[in-house]
């Protein structure tokens, strides 16, 4: 199937990167007009965090030097072992970036590497602090930039209301069944489920709240989750395009992200700056978070 999963595979997974090492957690080159557009409400570019990101991760080789690592990692659904595993550092090191789109508050990036020679994609959202989090790394996909989402968009939306209703009714059997998750074995009810309490509260105090698409392509799709009670608060939920007829969609993650109203005060003041210094970059790259 176009745009499919291959697998069910994450990078955490493959054998000739760190297995479990690089710590996944299941509940999180060529620039496109998508990105080169957008006003982030990021403080980083999302090609210059993801480049950044890998060459982190192929030079991060001394305890002492893992602060921007270990940064990444405490405001990621990932958590990135620093310093780097030999593997994982000479995979990245013939990283190349082959294009990013930004959809609201969500990326996805494709990209090849020493054990992802058919390509990969890395999935980031806008984390509270307005840094980039990295949500999935090693995606074992197609490459999905550029690609239509017109034939997967009534899966995506059918499979987040499932998974909501799941995680606000505490059905784990549910909830199972339309969440990813990156390993085999693992007992989704004992180590992922648990970690959707705070959600279904959530949702159980903000009955009328629906998730709002925020945009995506033939295999991944991005939405914004707002609830209003006790206090605004959001998430990016991702959802997948999957190869496997069992579970054709999933969700992949609900992460933490500021407000709609947040991102909108980031991007008001980004765009002041660029209109009173028209040098600054519309993507913002000059404005590292590292």
């Amino acid at each position: 199937m176009f745009g499919g999963v291959r697998g069910w595979l994450s990078l955490c997974a493959a054998t000739l990167m760190v297995g479990a090492a690089i710590g996944c957690a299941d509940d999180e080159g060529e620039s496109t007009a998508n990105e080169r557009s957008v006003l982030n409400s990021a403080n980083e570019a999302p090609k210059v965090f993801v480049e950044r990101l890998a060459k982190l991760l192929e030079t991060s080789t001394r305890k002492e030097g893992c602060t921007p690592l270990d940064d990444v990692t405490s405001r990621s659904v990932v958590g990135f072992p620093c310093p780097t595993p030999q593997a994982l550092r000479k995979s990245m090191a013939s990283f190349k970036l082959m294009g990013v789109e930004q959809h609201g508050s969500g990326v996805v990036a494709d990209y090849k590497s020493g054990t992802a020679k058919d390509g990969a994609a890395i999935l980031l959202y806008v984390a509270p602090d307005n840094n980039w989090g990295v949500s999935r790394f090693g995606m074992f996909t197609e490459p999905s930039v550029g690609t239509d989402d017109a034939e997967s968009r009534d899966g995506y939306d059918k499979v987040l209301a499932k998974y909501l209703t799941a995680v606000r009714e505490r059905d784990c059997k549910a909830f199972t069944a339309v969440k990813f998750v990156a390993s085999q074995g693992v007992d989704a009810c004992k180590t992922l489920f648990p970690k959707t309490k705070k959600l279904g509260r959530r949702l159980d105090a903000n009955p009328s709240v629906q998730p709002v698409y925020q945009g995506g392509n033939g295999t991944y799709g991005f939405y914004a989750l707002e609830t209003k009670k006790p206090e605004p608060q959001m998430w990016t939920v991702s959802v997948v395009r999957n190869g496997d007829p069992s579970k054709t969609y999933a969700v992949l993650d609900a992460a933490p992200s500021p407000t709609a109203a947040q991102q909108r005060n980031v991007r008001r003041q980004l765009e002041e700056r660029l209109n009173s210094d028209p040098s600054q970059p519309e993507t913002s790259e000059s404005r590292k978070a590292d």
